[in-house]
């Protein structure tokens, strides 16, 4: 009762949980874990810093003097990615789910000792008598018997038969197991085109500083030029004005590509799971031919893809798991047949106090106890438990076939979506090179013209415009081709090594 009483007492006491949120929606939060929160009466929502929290950026240990590949970045990331370690965990998980399931056709043994202190009264009732004619007079009174006890006990439960329940749920997670495992692979073919595809950026945002810096070259040629023809009197100094203002357009295109190209450098860092600070040295790829040969067949290639992507298999993994849950559902509708055992013993020593009698006694007990039993489960009655399970089972199954489907669907469509961008990218790359050398031939004489004083200089700014944007051109195809043949051979599921490209 003491306890009871002690433990309302508690609970009374014990503050609101409520008070650990803020006060309202337009409150700010401030405080720390398991504490009510605090409010300072400001509009200040900044969460305040953990010193406490971890912070860890992978730096790995680079030689300053490598120029890195492809491949070697795509190695790289697969040592630091947390993404594709995550995914090997959760493959982990999986695993050892399906030894949670084939335990269940194992017996269950269990030990269990309890000891403590007991105490029993028992009103014991009077006697009044005559033995030899000698009168007997014991009045009422109170046996105690009190001491210590010890109960060993070692139990048994085996599942003899379910109508397949364990089968069900054993197949269940196999199948998951088996989803978990695409789904690593998975994670390690997503990293090896996140980082093609930014390697590609990369260097397509490296071609274009190159133009902008030979653009400015060029445009500095003119501007001599210009004021070379200012000194002879055979140029107006408008015409020296708008060669300076080229430069000036020039340098300046020319520190937006260093921009992007810093950007799109971080993007790769990111891209391989590393700290955005790591100092590294990237091959450049203006001498790698691009890809030539395109599948014949698209139909046929899609049904491939289709099969050995591990997406699209992970996902019939789900389905097929899901379609074990209706049978592990119907089976709740059966009987169950179990066999438990039981082995104790009741072990104590106690003190018998009669106030009777003006006398103690001591009394040992040392009981064993077995049992082997064979128990038939029926359900009966549930509520419509079993019944809402299975139509759960039901729809997760269908939810899942439905999926199965849309992932199909949206596959072949990634895989026709790369197929045509490398198609066009490849198409528009050799129209961009035979465009890249006629506006060079023609900016090269408009150039020569106009210091020669043939030509004019808005002839030459068209001139120089018509190369830019010939080479952007030529630049971006390129980038495209690459990324496109990366994002082809991903959706088909053949982007699986770092020497994939």
């Amino acid at each position: 009762m003491a306890v009871l009483l002690m433990g309302v007492g508690l609970a009374s006491c014990s503050p609101s949980s409520l008070n650990l949120a803020p006060a309202s929606a337009t409150t700010p939060y401030h405080g720390v874990a398991g504490a009510p929160a605090l409010d300072k009466g400001t509009r200040n929502f900044a969460a305040a810093p953990d010193p406490s929290m971890p912070i860890v950026v992978t730096t790995p240990t680079l030689n300053s003097s490598t120029t890195y590949s492809l491949p070697q970045l795509i190695n790289i990331a697969q040592l630091a990615s947390p993404a594709t370690r995550a995914a090997w965990q959760r493959a982990r998980e999986a695993a050892a789910a399906t030894g949670v399931a084939e335990a269940t056709y194992l017996p269950v043994l269990s030990a269990d000792v309890l000891a403590g202190f007991a105490a029993t009264s028992t009103t014991a009732p009077g006697l009044q008598t005559e033995i030899l004619d000698v009168p007997i007079d014991i009045p009422n009174g109170t046996i105690t018997t009190s001491g210590v006890q010890v109960v060993p006990a070692l139990a048994i439960e085996w599942l003899l038969f379910d109508f397949g329940s364990r089968d069900a749920a054993l197949a269940s997670a196999q199948q998951l197991s088996f989803a978990a495992n695409l789904g690593f692979t998975l994670a390690h073919q997503k990293l090896i085109y996140d980082v093609s595809n930014a390697y590609y950026q990369y260097n397509a945002a490296r071609a274009q500083t190159r133009i902008n810096r030979e653009a400015l070259d060029n445009v500095k040629v003119v501007l001599a030029a210009a004021e070379a023809k200012l000194k002879q009197g055979l140029a107006t100094t408008m015409e020296v004005a708008q060669a300076k203002q080229q430069v000036a357009q020039a340098e300046f295109d020319l520190t937006q590509a260093v921009g992007q190209e810093r950007s799109t450098q971080s993007m790769l860092l990111g891209a391989m799971g590393v700290s955005p600070l790591t100092n590294i040295k990237v091959q450049d790829i203006s001498n790698k031919p691009l890809p030539s040969k395109l599948p014949a067949n698209l139909d046929r290639l899609i049904i491939a893809s289709l099969q050995r992507r591990p997406d699209v298999q992970a996902a019939f993994a789900q389905m097929k798991a899901s379609e074990q849950g209706i049978l592990a559902a119907q089976a709740n509708f059966m009987p169950k047949v179990a066999l438990t055992g039981n082995l104790s013993a009741v072990l104590g020593s106690y003190s018998v106090d009669d106030s009777r009698f003006d006398a103690d006694a001591s009394l040992t007990v040392a009981q064993p106890n077995a049992a082997v039993l064979l128990g038939l489960s029926l359900p009966i009655f549930d509520g419509g438990l079993r019944d809402s399970q299975l139509e759960s089972a039901r729809a997760n199954a269908a939810a899942s076939a439905d999926d199965f489907n849309r992932l199909q669907s949206t596959a072949a469509q990634e895989i026709v979506v790369a197929y045509d961008v490398l198609r066009t990218s490849l198409s528009g790359y050799a129209a961009a090179t035979q465009l890249v050398n006629a506006a060079r031939t023609n900016n090269d004489a408009a150039v020569e013209y106009y210091s020669t004083g043939i030509g004019t200089l808005p002839e030459t700014s068209v001139s120089h415009a018509g190369l830019l944007k010939a080479q952007y051109a030529q630049a971006q195809a390129r980038s495209n081709a690459f990324s496109a043949a990366a994002a082809l051979a991903f959706a088909t599921g053949t982007l699986t090594s770092a020497h994939g490209l």
